[in-house]
């Protein structure tokens, strides 16, 4: 077997545990300019059933886009850019069954945007509070989909995205890129 191939089958065995995700909705309408001018790399370590999946990604944020790339084993796994409307899917090997490029967004968006911003781009009936450090987002009947615990109150300096109805943990040490 060749590198590349290694490095694939790899990269497709790291995100294995991605595959079961329910499927996500449609991104929320957050412009991009919500979140601040950022370029920023990221240490992503999935936690579902009892395993552990790292990724590595770049987020560039800039005023009319936000842009995150997917990385592996030193393999691109997928470039998202999205314009506060619409996701289109760049350059990388793809993502595995199961991990939509709007369910990608929508964890960074919960984790990222300013909270104001947030509650008006979520689905109707949707809610999102946050207190002490955590961040709750419920959904239209009330249940918890999302809780995000901050390790200051920055969610650039680390964060833990727990997402209920998905049945993982994500998470997330940044460090801006200068």
């Amino acid at each position: 077997m060749r590198l590349g191939e290694l490095s694939i089958a790899l990269a497709g065995w790291l995100l294995a545990g991605c595959a079961a995700l329910a499927p996500s909705p449609a991104p929320w309408p957050v412009p991009p300019a919500a979140l601040g001018e950022r370029l920023a790399e990221q240490r992503l370590v999935l936690t579902r059933q009892g395993g552990h999946h790292a990724l590595e990604a770049v987020v560039q944020v800039r005023a009319d886009r936000l842009r995150i790339i997917g990385n592996a084993l030193a393999l691109r796994l997928f470039t998202l850019d999205y314009d506060g409307r619409r996701i289109s899917q760049g350059p990388g090997a793809g993502l595995p069954a199961g991990l939509t490029p709007a369910r990608i967004v929508n964890d960074f968006l919960a984790v990222h945007t300013p909270l104001a911003a947030l509650r008006q781009a979520l689905p109707a009936g949707w809610q999102a509070d946050e207190a002490a450090g955590v961040r709750t987002v419920r959904n239209a009947q009330g249940a918890v989909e999302l809780v995000v615990r901050y390790r200051d109150g920055d969610p650039w300096h680390g964060a833990t995205l727990q997402a209920l109805s998905g049945g993982y943990r994500l998470a997330i040490e940044s460090e801006d890129v200068r």
